[in-house]
């Protein structure tokens, strides 16, 4: 996949959903490589963003694009993640989220 740089001011939601198809179509040929980390892809995007894509392309009858929306989030994410009841908390402090921290 080539890199084509867009003019925002020039797009409207169709282009901008094809970028995003697009884009997640990588993400899921660079998952199944092994060189993207599930815990990255599901941190980055949440199920609920892709629940919602996958339903504006079937209204769409965009058919061809909902299979690989459907695919990412049937190959990446667990019913946990699914329902957000995983561990978003930050990757950086070593599993430790805000809850952790002591106030002094």
């Amino acid at each position: 996949m080539g890199h084509k740089f867009y003019d925002m001011d020039e797009l409207d939601i169709k282009q901008l959903r094809f970028i995003r198809v697009n884009t997640l179509g990588w993400v899921l040929d660079k998952f199944r490589e092994g060189t993207i980390r599930k815990s990255t892809i599901v941190e980055l995007i949440p199920f609920t963003s892709l629940e919602s894509l996958l339903f504006e392309l079937e209204k769409e009858e965009l058919y061809e694009e909902c299979v690989v929306v459907f695919s990412l989030m049937n190959e990446i994410y667990t019913e946990n993640e699914k329902s957000n009841e995983c561990d978003t908390r930050n990757p950086f402090t070593g599993g430790r989220g805000m809850e952790d921290w002591e106030w002094r």
